[in-house]
């Protein structure tokens, strides 16, 4: 059975709620980390559906996936753009411990985007697309 990356969305929504005795902080975080990585990885499973287990390589996965889709044309530069969006943010959120909270509801906000181009770009587009993407072998 594949995983649905999409699912992950469901617990980012969850780090979005407070949750008594864990920091609302780290929460928040993780929720930024997981809108992130269900797209990314939404990707990666049209990729493979298309193309074959094993095309996005185990090594440099983001960066290979990113330049699959920043190559492939028209239909997936809302996709590029959203995952390099989501990339930053998401990178802030990892490695820089200081500076301002995070506000939930702008977390919430990208968790809500991260749904929208799943659901509304990655899965909506025809396999077809993701079979002809040329996929860099790490």
């Amino acid at each position: 059975m594949t995983f649905d990356a999409e699912l992950w969305l469901q617990v980012a929504e969850v780090c979005c709620i407070p949750i008594p005795e864990v920091d609302r902080e780290a929460l928040l975080r993780t929720a930024v980390n997981r809108a992130y990585f269900a797209a990314l990885l939404s990707v990666k499973l049209r990729i493979e559906a298309a193309q074959g287990n094993g095309t996005v390589p185990r090594w440099q996965t983001h960066e290979s996936i990113l330049q699959a889709v920043r190559t492939g044309g028209a239909p997936f530069r809302t996709i590029h753009a959203e995952l390099e969006r989501l990339r930053r943010f998401r990178a802030r959120v990892d490695y820089e411990l200081e500076g301002e909270p995070l506000m939930p509801d702008v977390v919430h906000k990208e968790v809500r985007a991260g749904r929208r181009l799943i659901r509304n770009q990655i899965k909506a587009l025809p396999e077809a697309m993701f079979r002809r993407l040329s996929v860099p072998r790490g």
